[in-house]
């Protein structure tokens, strides 16, 4: 069983997608000329080699290149996300960052005390009515979409399934669209769906893989934080079972399993967040034309899968796919 050398190589590849634990932590600010300041709120490390890291770092490489003024805060636990929010708006920072879908609440509530300043709240696409708060996120529609092409290619057995922590909106917009890229191949193809309860439980992830192998499914999409490691181990244990990666680029840490991946791109996020450029009260879903998602093609996908995935990614693009971000 390969699972140990698998959770090696996640101590140093680990992702999240949704946050993190949680812990007190001081803010800390970078200076700049630019009149800009912008501030981010982290339910996680801002070394976590995950989301937290990505979308930090984003908002670092906007502030040296648009010479903004910088202050974050890591490891907000749920009950003083208004304290900390609140006090970089006392501070004067144009622009404050909620970091996470955790972040709904507390930002629209501060919002309304602070209506001259702007306030995101990412990996959402609700800004609750609140005229200065911006929501955004990537598309987990287009992720979906490009995910299902592939495997609805490769699958033999004519089942595939994805396998995925808890049930949230993201995850039912990417399962309808995976159903979609799916139905591309023209087989008909059984799609299932399985959460553990458990966006980091390894055991848990591989364990509900294995059944789904035994039920005949040959094709795994994990949408996992840590516990895809659980998934990729399963496949990688059995015959003629394949993977489509999401979030990052799975073939790195399972070549032989792993047909391709949809990136899920946070630092652009993070950049753009941060820049300015999205603060004007609405809904901002960073797709594959905005690369805020990038499809990658690895060695085992077939030609005709190839292909196919080409050719949804310029449908996507130009909008005949009929898939909205």
């Amino acid at each position: 069983m390969k699972i140990l050398k698998l959770l090696a190589i996640l101590l140093l590849t680990t992702f999240v997608m949704f946050g993190a634990c949680y812990a007190k932590a001081e803010a800390k600010a970078t200076s700049a000329k630019s009149g800009l300041k912008v501030a981010m709120v982290l339910p996680g490390l801002k070394t976590d080699e995950a989301f937290n890291q990505y979308t930090y770092e984003g908002m670092m490489r906007a502030a040296k290149d648009l010479n903004i003024e910088t202050a974050f805060v890591e490891e907000v636990k749920q009950d003083e996300q208004i304290e900390v929010i609140r006090q970089f708006a006392q501070q004067g920072y144009n622009i404050i960052i909620g970091q996470g879908g955790q972040f709904g609440e507390a930002i629209q509530t501060v919002a309304r005390e602070f209506p001259d300043l702007e306030f995101i709240f990412s990996v959402a696409t609700d800004t609750g009515g609140v005229a200065n708060v911006t929501a955004v996120t990537v598309s987990y529609s287009h992720a979906g979409y490009i995910a299902g092409v592939m495997a609805g290619h490769m699958t033999k057995s004519k089942k595939v399934a994805m396998i995925l922590g808890e049930w949230y909106t993201p995850h039912r917009q990417l399962e309808e669209s995976f159903k979609k890229g799916v139905a591309l191949s023209g087989k008909d193809i059984e799609v299932k769906a399985v959460a553990t309860g458990s966006w980091s439980d390894v055991n848990k992830a591989r364990e509900a893989s294995l059944a789904l192998i035994a039920g005949g499914v040959d094709v795994l999409m994990p949408v996992l934080d840590a516990a895809y490691v659980g998934v990729l181990s399963a496949a990688q244990d059995s015959k003629d079972v394949l993977v489509v990666g999401t979030v990052i680029d799975m073939a790195k840490i399972a070549p032989k399993v792993v047909v391709g991946s949809v990136i899920f791109n946070w630092n652009e996020m993070g950049y753009q967040e941060a820049s300015g450029n999205l603060t004007d009260g609405g809904v901002h879903i960073l797709g594959i034309e905005e690369n805020g998602i990038s499809p990658v093609i690895n060695d085992l996908l077939s030609d005709e899968g190839k292909k196919a995935v080409k050719e949804a990614i310029a449908a996507v693009k130009d909008g005949t796919a009929g898939i909205k971000p």
